[in-house]
């Protein structure tokens, strides 16, 4: 409790303040509070993470002042200063650093970035080894030195020794969708860091999740003329207690190497035949979570110096190959395998939409995952998860973990949606609508649904078509590109029925998109904004813009 004078003091100078200093002084006594341990931290790592801003209208600080408040609702707590008032003598402290800053004049930095902006080009001896980075930078497209500023930061940043964690976000005047981009790869990248530290830590906090194969389902027909191969996975949770999402959230996986090619590597070392028999442990039970396949510029580098051989990096090398091809010198084949595994990256987890809902589907947990199909060199090759999971059968154990998307949520019961999810887009959606019906939502649901034929890749379609029937979904849409001449997409049944979709919109619908990001989600996006000003005479940049601010436009796309 304040004394009398303090209090009088205290009030007069909130009077005085602006709203940013508020928001500020908020943060800092929340951070103080935090540090002191009374409360519990909301930061989930030791290392600092401080956000800068450079401004001249007052665009990067009103942004940088969104994001920290975006950042302290998902637990990720950020240090947040003005580039005028930062500490040069800071930067080497730094651990994850992030700019947003603006460009103005001839490609000049604003006023309050200029001592910033010199001191990094002109210091001789600065080196910031120790700094994980990115850039967004602000401009306006219709200026020839567009984000020019920032484009020098981000480059006299790498020079000096930082690593570039997110690439370069440029935005126009119309910042506000690279800007979420932007915060969105933070995010990720903290959320999949943080399980990338547990997983390597004697002291695990994130805690794995086991479950048993159920049933693995391949959802396209193949027998009639359907290229692709889409698997319905459901998975019963050993312990439900360890499970908690919502729908929206994702399942990360790590993919496990195939016995087999752990094998060979085993046997490489050991002298013996590809047949033979070989037991996996100690170093072949890290090798199955090993990256061993199309291995990274580093590796090869790395491997370069144990070999002590130039490595050509004019094709795709995988672990085995490699060995066979640039053997080690090291007769002590023990040493020389603890140097492999000493060298190699992790796999990195792969993340799938949950297409279950935690009201109705007890215990289990589902996804919805596309089996990659590429070629390289004329070589047909798969996606590393999901050609894993599309072998698992049924009685597997599989052990993943839950990614909180907390930008991506249902609204109230209440609320009108509109789902536009092509594809594996539907997964997400899947378990909206399961959610909705158990909730006895009287908020009306649209589905746009789309893949190549109705009768071979229509996902889900019994479930669609009961929902429909029971009047859980209020309308569904359907685009299936491949069954008449002309190609028809989500896009054109968006159009085809953009004055009620108008009409939803404009009373308070929300809109989610969830599917690939090229071409689809920028084909749809173009269609809505058209619509918007087309039937609603405003601007669409405008409209988009205050259904983003209210949470009601929202986007998954990959």
């Amino acid at each position: 409790m304040l004394s009398e004078s303090k209090n009088k003091a205290f009030i007069e100078f909130i009077k005085n303040s602006s709203k940013e200093e508020i928001i500020w002084m908020s943060g800092f006594l929340s951070g103080m509070i935090y540090s002191s341990g009374n409360l519990k931290k909301l930061r989930k790592f030791k290392e600092k993470i401080t956000l800068v801003y450079g401004t001249e209208t007052g665009n990067a600080k009103n942004l940088a002042f969104s994001i920290v408040r975006k950042a302290k609702n998902i637990d990720l707590q950020m240090n947040l200063i003005s580039l005028d008032q930062y500490r040069l003598i800071d930067l080497k402290k730094e651990n994850y650093f992030f700019i947003i800053i603006s460009t103005h004049g001839e490609g000049e930095p604003p006023s309050s970035a200029k001592s910033f902006f010199n001191f990094i080009h002109q210091e001789e001896d600065l080196h910031l080894d120790n700094m994980k980075y990115s850039v967004l930078a602000l401009g306006d497209r219709s200026y020839p030195f567009f984000c020019k500023a920032g484009e020098n930061v981000d480059k006299r940043l790498h020079e000096v020794g930082a690593s570039r964690l997110i690439p370069l976000h440029k935005c126009d005047v119309d910042y506000e969708e690279k800007a979420e981009e932007w915060f969105k790869n933070i995010f990720n990248f903290f959320e999949k860091e943080k399980f990338q530290e547990d997983i390597f830590k004697k002291n695990v906090k994130k805690k794995k999740i086991y479950g048993t194969i159920l049933t693995n389902i391949l959802l396209n027909d193949k027998e009639r003329g359907s290229n692709k191969e889409i698997h319905h996975i459901e998975i019963l949770i050993k312990n439900p207690e360890d499970v908690d999402y919502k729908p929206g959230d994702s399942m990360g996986i790590i993919a496990e190497n195939p016995s087999e090619e752990v094998k060979k590597i085993m046997n490489h070392f050991q002298g013996k035949k590809d047949n033979d028999d070989i037991d996996i442990s100690g170093s072949s039970n890290f090798l199955k979570k090993a990256n061993i396949f199309n291995l990274s510029k580093n590796v090869l580098e790395k491997y370069s110096t144990l070999a002590k051989k130039d490595i050509p990096h004019d094709r795709e090398w995988n672990l085995i190959d490699l060995l066979k091809s640039f053997p080690m010198k090291n007769r002590n084949q023990s040493k020389n395998l603890k140097e492999i595994v000493e060298i190699l990256d992790p796999i990195k987890p792969r993340f799938y939409s949950i297409s279950s809902s935690p009201r109705v589907h007890d215990s289990e947990i589902h996804i919805t995952v596309s089996r990659h199909k590429f070629q390289i060199n004329g070589n047909i090759r798969y996606g590393y998860c999901s050609d894993f999971l599309s072998k698992l059968k049924e009685g597997d154990i599989l052990s993943f973990f839950i990614h909180k998307n907390y930008l991506f949520k249902l609204p109230e019961s209440d609320k009108d949606i509109i789902l536009i999810g092509p594809g594996t887009g539907i997964a997400p959606f899947r378990s909206f609508l399961y959610e909705r019906e158990a909730m006895g939502a009287s908020g009306r649901n649209w589905l746009f649904f789309g893949d190549q034929h109705f009768s071979s890749d229509f996902l889900y379609q019994t479930e669609i078509q009961n929902w429909k029937k029971n009047g859980v979904l209020y309308r569904v849409s359907l685009a299936f590109s491949r069954d008449q001449e002309e190609k028809i997409y989500v896009q054109n049944k968006i159009w085809e029925n953009r004055k009620e979709f108008f009409t939803w919109i404009e009373n308070g619908a929300y809109v989610y998109i969830c599917g690939q990001k090229k071409p689809m989600s920028i084909d749809v996006e173009n269609t809505i904004f058209r619509l918007i000003e087309e039937i609603g005479g405003t601007s669409p940049e405008f409209f988009i813009r205050k259904m983003k601010e209210s949470g009601r436009y929202l986007k998954d796309v990959y």
